[in-house]
């Protein structure tokens, strides 16, 4: 059944308010960062006919609260590894009561659970060391590119022939500009070691090696900053300009804060 059965991408939430993705192939099940409640994790797993046995592992992209909220909570009821860099994993240690031993540290090279081969990668922002994922699953492959602030060759690399993607498109440059945050907080959003503005998250599609159909989730959009509207006009416009048919090429789709999201991948 696992063989023919297709990967799965469920984004439960996404947003500054916390961010949790369920990447799933058959009956192997992991969770890409949990920054909500673990009711909401364990609630929004039932919605989707998961039991929470099924996760092999929790994939923490860096310490901030709103990946990783729920951590303490899912581990207190839950046995399931966790899965992080040694330097995210310290700093998550500052903040939270969590189990040493459930820890693996994330090295290079990748890791077999299940029907799911992991592999992370690194990304920039202002975290102790934070990462993106690549996840394979027979011909098809998911990754997670969240709280980045750039697009390096290395990270577009990571991207390419990606079937399943979930992309940050975090602010729109003139409403960062010219909204609420205080004069640091614009900069630390905008930063090399912030986020990604819709236009940066527009040139990264058109940029990476594309396979001839992908799905995207377009993810962590800015409450203040940003909105769907101008999301989709903003990366629509640029994808038609640079000659993607949005469609038969890519289905575009956005993360939402409080409902769950989902694409798998297409028999080809």
């Amino acid at each position: 059944m696992s063989e023919s059965s297709p990967l799965e991408v469920h984004v439960l939430a996404s947003g500054s308010k916390g961010n949790c993705t369920v990447i799933k192939k058959g009956n192997s099940v992991i969770l890409h960062d949990v920054g909500i409640s673990c009711r909401r994790i364990v609630n929004g797993l039932k919605e989707l006919h998961i039991d929470m046995a099924q996760v092999e592992g929790i994939f923490i992209s860096h310490e901030h609260s709103d990946h990783i909220a729920g951590l303490q909570q899912l581990l207190k009821r839950f046995d399931i590894p966790v899965y992080t860099k040694q330097g995210t994993w310290r700093e998550i240690q500052d903040k939270l009561i969590v189990p040493k031993n459930q820890l693996i540290e994330l090295t290079k090279g990748s890791l077999s659970l299940g029907n799911l081969v992991v592999e992370s990668f690194g990304v920039s922002h202002d975290a102790a060391d934070p990462i993106g994922i690549n996840v394979f699953a027979g011909k098809d492959k998911a990754t997670v590119v969240t709280d980045t602030g750039v697009i390096s060759d290395s990270i577009l690399h990571r991207m390419d022939d990606t079937t399943l993607l979930v992309l940050e498109a975090n602010y729109d440059p003139h409403m960062l500009r010219f909204g609420p945050y205080q004069p640091f907080l614009k900069q630390r959003v905008a930063s090399d070691e912030g986020h990604l503005s819709n236009e940066m998250a527009a040139r990264a599609l058109l940029m990476m090696k594309r396979p001839d159909f992908m799905q995207v989730i377009l993810a962590h959009r800015s409450e203040n900053n940003n909105n769907a509207v101008l999301v989709t006009q903003t990366i629509g416009q640029m994808l038609v300009d640079g000659g993607v048919r949005i469609g038969p090429e890519m289905k575009l789709q956005h993360g939402q804060p409080n409902e769950i999201v989902s694409m798998q991948s297409v028999k080809r």
